[in-house]
């Protein structure tokens, strides 16, 4: 039930962005570049916040590790993403044969 459910609204919320959904395949490339665009942005909002932290931690070495280790989750989480916008594709073809 929850997966149809699931399907459901990410088949209206690429409706509502004007993707002309033929088949599931089209369907999850569309929503993999959707949220790529919005987890591109906050990728980049994390990394401005992360490196104000670093820079205004001159003295304090307890928020410099905090800062980097936000860098790096910023940095891996990514690359993740861009390992799924590619991997998108390939998953879009399996569903269309």
């Amino acid at each position: 039930m929850w997966s149809s459910y699931i399907l459901a609204s990410l088949l209206s919320l690429t409706l509502l962005h004007g993707f002309v959904v033929a088949d599931i395949g089209s369907a999850i490339s569309g929503v993999a570049n959707l949220l790529a665009g919005y987890l591109g942005d906050v990728l980049i909002f994390v990394l401005v916040i992360a490196g104000y932290l670093y820079m205004t931690s001159i003295g304090d070495a307890q928020n410099g590790v905090h800062a980097k280790r936000a860098i790096g989750a910023a940095v891996a989480g990514g690359i993740l993403v861009a390992v799924a916008v590619n991997f998108g594709p390939t998953l879009a073809r399996l569903f269309q044969k």
